[in-house]
């Protein structure tokens, strides 16, 4: 029904992922694999939604309508079985945007952030920017994949009373974990014995890979939600970064207003007017599309496998159990430190560095299968014959 085969140029449209080669690097014919968007054609309902939207010859300032509070309150209690109340739900043009104001409120000067790399490098940058120090407590890695260091991340807030929040990426971005309500309750509960804020991103939550599952933090006991902020969004789901919409979900009263008042004051609760239909749309009849989906996704990600156990089987790759991002382990081929430069520059193929997301994981290049097939296939064989040029198979 829904062609995710299709390839669907976006070249010339101010494309992020797409135009800047020409426009920066002066770089041609480059396939990109490295942001976090998809190469899919929207769902036709959700354009169909705001091309009726755009008929009315007026687009000036447009409040939320309860329409989409109540989009995302029965799409969080259908898709992740949590209850939300209108109260709870605070707009914003982007979960980024949504950590840096938070880190702000939540963060004094003299306080820091913990955080558990490999992760996707806002996590750390944005506290940075704010002037936050960034405590890092990294995942363990073993034959199973990775896991949290729960013994180690609680010995850090045992030692350093000045750690007051930390960012949960929940599924996990690199790693593609979903991680288990058992799991949250622990890490959790460590947090709140120590007086420590979480803010889970979620945004990833309804890219799931087939018999997996994810767990929102919001399904952990109620007791902890006091110091617990969710963070959503439709846009990686159903590719719709542009619109600029996502939200909060916040069950501490006075915390919900705080922050409402500052997304308003601040302007990040000014969501595009189209992007109030998409999320409408999308929450209401996007399940069908957003499964298949994601069995397109799986299956790109079983092409991968076999394409590395066929032509490189010296890299390590395990397909994720939620996101549309392959992290592949590149350290037995010993490439150059440069090698995504170089990927990109002679290869034509754009990766995203695995050092982004922690300096210990240069050896890791990061994935975006969330393409048309003949695009991931195309992208891999420029890796394998880079590779096979310069002599690292």
């Amino acid at each position: 029904m829904y062609q995710f085969d299709q390839v669907c140029s976006r070249l010339h449209t101010s494309c992020t992922k797409w135009d800047r080669y020409e426009n920066r690097y002066q770089l041609h014919d480059v396939i990109p694999l490295w942001v976090a968007d998809m190469d899919f054609a929207c769902m036709p309902q959700i354009k169909e939604a705001m091309a009726k939207r755009l008929q009315h010859p007026i687009y000036g300032y447009t409040d939320p309508s309860d329409d989409v509070y109540q989009a995302i309150i029965e799409w969080e209690k259908r898709r992740h079985g949590i209850t939300v109340k209108k109260e709870e739900i605070v707009l914003n043009t982007g979960v980024v945007y949504g950590f840096y104001a938070l880190i702000e409120m939540l963060v004094k000067e003299n306080e820091k952030v913990i955080v558990q790399p490999p992760v996707y490098p806002p996590f750390f940058n944005t506290p940075k920017s704010l002037c936050r120090k960034v405590i890092y407590s990294p995942l363990l890695h073993d034959e199973n994949g990775w896991h949290m260091d729960f013994e180690g991340f609680e010995e850090h807030l045992k030692k350093d009373p000045s750690i007051s929040l930390f960012l949960l990426c929940n599924p996990h971005n690199p790693t593609g974990n979903c991680y288990t309500l058992a799991e949250i309750e622990r890490i959790i509960a460590i947090c709140d014995r120590y007086h420590v804020w979480v803010i889970s991103d979620e945004i990833h939550a309804d890219i799931v890979m087939p018999n997996q599952h994810h767990v929102s933090a919001l399904k952990c006991d109620a007791s902890y939600h006091d110091h617990l902020i969710v963070l959503g969004s439709p846009t990686k789901t159903f590719n719709l970064a542009g619109l600029k919409i996502s939200y909060a979900i916040i069950k501490n009263n006075a915390l919900q207003a705080e922050f409402a008042a500052k997304a308003k004051a601040s302007g990040l609760s000014s969501i595009n007017i189209f992007g109030f239909e998409a999320l409408i749309c999308a929450y209401r009849e996007g399940e069908q599309w957003n499964q298949a989906c994601c069995t397109y996704i799986y299956e790109n990600f079983q092409f991968l496998k076999h394409f590395i156990e066929t032509y490189m089987p010296q890299v390590a790759f395990t397909i994720p159990q939620a996101t549309y991002l392959a992290w592949l382990d590149f350290s037995k081929l010993r490439v150059p430190k440069d090698f995504a430069s170089r990927l990109k520059w002679e290869g034509h193929v754009e990766v995203q560095e695995g050092s982004g997301f922690g300096s210990a994981y240069s050896s890791y290049q990061r994935i975006n299968v969330a393409c048309p097939r003949a695009t991931l296939e195309e992208g891999m064989k420029r890796i394998y014959a880079w590779l096979k040029q310069h002599s690292y198979l």
